[in-house]
């Protein structure tokens, strides 16, 4: 393989970009992936009955992110300003953007149409990812195409990438060896203001690495965008102490994935290996040495973590491939005008209340064919138990502070004699003018139970499917119908989602949470911007997709850019994967369009270079092309 290093004079010389224009890219990839800072914000969700009373919330890694970034973006529009109009640089466009450019369109549309347009301006609970920054992603692909076309402000760049990626290995180790840099007086000082003086509460268990990206799912994004890309630029150099230092970071990088238990993160990484594998196969077998180096390096990371979390990475990948079916007892509830009606194992008991001249309630039961159902007070003088073996019920009346109704008790599996169930809190007596039936959510929210609309049967029968996103799927398919063309809006999933389907989530084990977002970018894009501007984004993912394997399958790989370019083919196959499973997030997805804009800007160099190769093989001397036994060349030779 020739030296990457090694200059092709052949080559035109390459276009200068001064730092300050380099900066933006830099601060998407990274720097602003770090930011850790405390905001404080009321959610403007109390009008929503499955939202609770509380508004007044906390966030750490989110929207100061969102902000940095759509700052970054406007300077990048600026930087784009000065250079076609006072340096009057030429516009370079191609077709592979324009379903970007598509796609970015439908969502300002979705964004302005929305019923929820403040959201989708704003940024949400739990989300920030207005339209802003959806119009951010396509700006951050279209200057990273632009700047990063050559090899010198690719260098310039990946180098300040890397040193990103230090400091994330530096927070990363911190978290796994349990000494969770956030977790000590400092970390609190960087990520707090001065004037805060509570404590900062962590969701994620001790050792286990969400580096400031908000979730450990994360890590396996942040993992896919960068060990490929690493992992080829292995081979771009070939001193050795500049490849060691690649492989630690890569072996690095890697304990950290295994730690996080990102099992999603783990299969992509192994897919865009293998991808990196077929294309690159040549040169793997010319350095098998490094090759084989590497899988021993992550295997011996996967057994390690794995054996000091008591085999946790084994049991939750063999978990993800669980398919065996579930049984939900309670099917649905409803909350009528004059009755609450429980569907439970194929039969219905419908509850009918009135209130006595001493407070309390008078029960009326009956079944779905309007038979009475038997009942009977218990010892205690305060619970009814259901004398009928279709529903091992027990229920009462309850009046305290907060609540006025009545409770009942329903076994989520009646052949568990163990399981004591969950509470139903029912009532028509809290709300002035109303005596419609409600139920109480958590903290206090009442809301109105409805049948679902099912979809696939499969998802309906393995809510714990894809740890237990089969349930969330199940409810999101359905919305595909009602927000087909423009979506909810950008950033308003939390709201398209059944989130008063309080059978659903406790079918599925997310009792008093509250869905914010599908765990599926693709149906995250089709909820809320709608299925065209979908069908825009895959066709922009399909189109570099296609022209990176025709650049690259058969790639003599004899230069840096060819090398940089299939890995971050490897890095964006690998996002995409792991996309099925997890959602866009603002902590990432800027770094994800910086990278698969530097993808399609190499990818337009490393064409350019492979089409004017041939061009220049064939300017031969005229004798040389005419062959020594034509008349041409008898004719030159003659005058020699």
């Amino acid at each position: 393989m020739a030296n990457p290093k090694k200059k092709n004079t052949s080559r035109q010389k390459e276009e200068k970009y001064a730092f300050p224009l380099l900066l933006p890219i830099i601060m998407i990839l990274a720097v602003i992936p770090l930011i850790v800072y405390m905001y404080s914000y009321n959610t403007h969700l109390r009008d929503f009955d499955w939202y609770t009373s509380y508004t007044e919330t906390t966030d750490f890694f989110l929207f100061f992110k969102m902000a940095w970034a759509v700052g970054t973006c406007i300077f990048m529009l600026f930087c784009m300003v000065y250079l076609f109009l006072a340096e009057e640089k030429k516009i370079v466009w191609v077709k592979n953007l324009i379903p970007l450019a598509v796609y970015c369109g439908i969502s300002l549309i979705s964004a302005i149409a929305s019923k929820y347009s403040y959201f989708s301006f704003h940024g949400i609970y739990e989300q920030f990812e207005p339209v802003w920054m959806l119009l951010g992603y396509g700006v951050i692909t279209y200057y990273c195409f632009y700047i990063l076309r050559t090899e010198s402000a690719v260098r310039q760049t990946l180098r300040w990438f890397i040193a990103g990626i230090l400091v994330m290995c530096a927070l990363g180790l911190s978290q796994v060896f349990s000494h969770d840099f956030f977790r000590t007086s400092l970390g609190q000082k960087v990520m707090t203001p001065q004037s805060y003086t509570g404590e900062v509460n962590f969701t994620f268990e001790l050792g286990r690495p969400y580096l400031s990206l908000y979730n450990p799912n994360y890590v396996g994004f942040y993992a896919a965008l960068t060990v490929p890309l690493l992992a080829a630029l292995l081979f771009t150099t070939k001193k050795i102490w500049v490849r060691a230092g690649y492989g630690a970071i890569i072996a690095v990088l890697l304990l950290i994935l295994f730690a996080s238990q990102s099992r999603a993160g783990i299969l992509a990484l192994i897919a865009s290996f293998f991808l990196m594998l077929l294309c690159m196969r040549k040169v793997f077998l010319k350095n098998w040495k490094i090759a084989i180096a590497a899988v021993i390096v992550a295997i011996a990371a996967f057994l390690g973590v794995n054996a000091l979390n008591g085999n946790v990475l084994l049991t939750r990948l063999q978990g993800m491939f669980s398919f065996t079916p579930e049984q939900h007892a309670l099917e649905y509830i409803e909350t009528n005008d004059d009755n609450v009606t429980v569907r439970y194992s194929g039969n219905t008991l419908i509850f009918q209340t009135t209130q006595t001249k001493e407070g309390t309630d008078a029960f009326r039961l009956t079944d779905g064919d309007g038979k009475p159902v038997d009942f009977s007070l218990g010892a205690d003088g305060v619970n009814y138990t259901v004398n009928d073996s279709r529903f091992p019920f027990s229920f009462c009346s309850s009046r305290a502070e907060n609540f006025s109704g009545f409770v009942v008790n329903i076994p989520t599996n009646p052949a568990d004699p163990v399981n004591t169930g969950n509470n139903w809190f029912f009532t028509n007596l809290m709300k002035s003018g109303d005596s419609t039936y409600y139920v109480m959510g958590g903290a206090g929210a009442l809301m109105k139970l409805t049948q679902q609309e099912k979809t696939w049967s499969f998802l309906e029968n393995h809510y714990s499917f894809a740890n237990k996103r089969g349930y969330i799927w199940a409810r999101t398919l359905p919305l595909l119908k009602k927000y087909f063309l423009l979506g909810s809006g950008p950033d308003t999933f939390i709201i398209a989602f059944p989130n008063h389907d309080l059978v659903g989530l406790c079918n599925s084990g997310h009792l008093n949470e509250i869905i914010t977002k599908p765990h599926c970018m693709y149906l995250q894009v089709a909820v809320q911007t709608g299925i065209p501007s979908l069908i825009a984004l895959l066709v922009f993912f399909g189109w570099y997709l296609v022209s990176s394997i025709k650049l690259y399958w058969n790639n003599s790989y004899k230069d840096y850019l060819s090398l940089v370019g299939v890995g971050i083919f490897a890095c964006v196959t690998g996002y995409l994967i792991l996309a099925l499973t997890n959602d866009s997030c603002v902590a990432v997805s800027p770094i994800f369009y910086g990278i698969i804009g530097m993808g399609l800007g190499v990818n337009y160099s490393v064409k350019a270079s492979l089409s004017a190769a041939p061009a220049a093989n064939n300017k031969k001397p005229a004798a040389e092309q005419a062959g020594p036994d034509s008349k041409a060349g008898k004719k030159k030779q003659k005058k020699r």
